[in-house]
């Protein structure tokens, strides 16, 4: 005969089974993260359907434009964008472009970096006014009159260097985020490089800049999408065509053929499309320094 006790758990198995965790524990969504969802889809969709549009229309015949522009191009006219690229003469804007933006990307990051170490460290005196009266550089706008007749006087008007020259001028946004990520490295290191005798220059290149890259990364994206959209600049200080960056020559693209909307758009899409490459390769740097600098603050 077999016991009725024999299967019937001890005292020792039934504590183990009550502190045994539960595996199928539901998890619920709240209502929030739905509607969280919900706004970034249609933030998405506002933002995503006027450049698919615009890719569209630039591979659409100016027949099928003309019948029907919210359409599937058919067929897709990919000649579109070598004809719009001849007759724009956007190789020369394009090569000025990539000259201008990737001089003063590494002219900016140079100069705020040699600006902001002293400011955050407080090795001028009056670091603080220097502080303050960058961030008032922000908060102002720019005084394009003044820069003109400045420029004009000293023969750097409709230059290559001038329009170098003056947005390098432009530095109080990098030195206040520079400056608010020096803060935050530790001033031990300073000293220990110092015993050391790491020189000054040595320590900030060797030690400040690997530590700050990612506020470097930020402020070369920003930089570079401000010098590469820029159109009022390259308006007044680059009246030459053969100067002028790639905003102005889609400008007088837009000038001169008005009426061909398919051309227009083709021009707009290469215009944009290095911006949109750039951004889609460097994307988790810059949110990695977006992030960081939020901790670090």
């Amino acid at each position: 005969m077999i016991r009725e006790d024999e299967f019937s758990p001890s005292p020792s198995q039934r504590q183990i089974a009550v502190e045994r965790p539960a595996t199928d524990v539901r998890i619920g969504i709240r209502p929030g993260t739905i509607g969280g969802y919900v706004i970034l889809g249609l933030l998405a969709l506002i933002y995503l359907i006027p450049l698919l549009f615009v890719l569209f229309v630039s591979l659409m015949s100016s027949r099928q434009f003309s019948l029907g522009a919210a359409s599937f191009p058919d067929p897709i006219m990919w000649s579109n964008y070598p004809e719009a690229w001849i007759k724009g003469s956007f190789s020369t804007y394009f090569l000025n472009t990539l000259l201008y933006t990737f001089v003063i990307v590494f002219g900016t990051l140079i100069i705020a970096t040699l600006a902001a170490f002293p400011i955050a460290r407080a090795h001028v005196r009056g670091s603080n006014f220097f502080y303050v009266l960058f961030l008032s550089g922000i908060l102002l706008p720019a005084g394009i009159i003044p820069q003109f007749f400045v420029m004009q006087q000293l023969g750097i008007y409709d230059t290559r260097f001038g329009y170098i020259l003056l947005w390098l001028s432009r530095v109080a946004l990098p030195i206040f985020i520079i400056t608010g990520f020096i803060k935050s490295i530790p001033s031990e290191l300073d000293d220990a490089a110092a015993i050391d005798g790491c020189s000054y220059m040595r320590y900030i290149l060797q030690v400040v800049v690997p530590l700050i890259q990612p506020a470097l990364s930020v402020v070369g994206l920003i930089i570079a999408i401000r010098v590469w959209n820029d159109i009022i600049g390259p308006v007044i200080f680059l009246p030459s065509n053969s100067i002028k960056p790639i905003s102005a020559g889609l400008l007088q693209f837009f000038a001169e053929f008005a009426a061909q909307w398919t051309l227009i758009a083709a021009a707009i899409v290469i215009t944009a499309s290095p911006l949109v490459l750039l951004y889609l390769f460097t994307q988790r740097y810059i949110i990695a320094g977006m992030t960081s600098g939020a901790l670090k603050g």
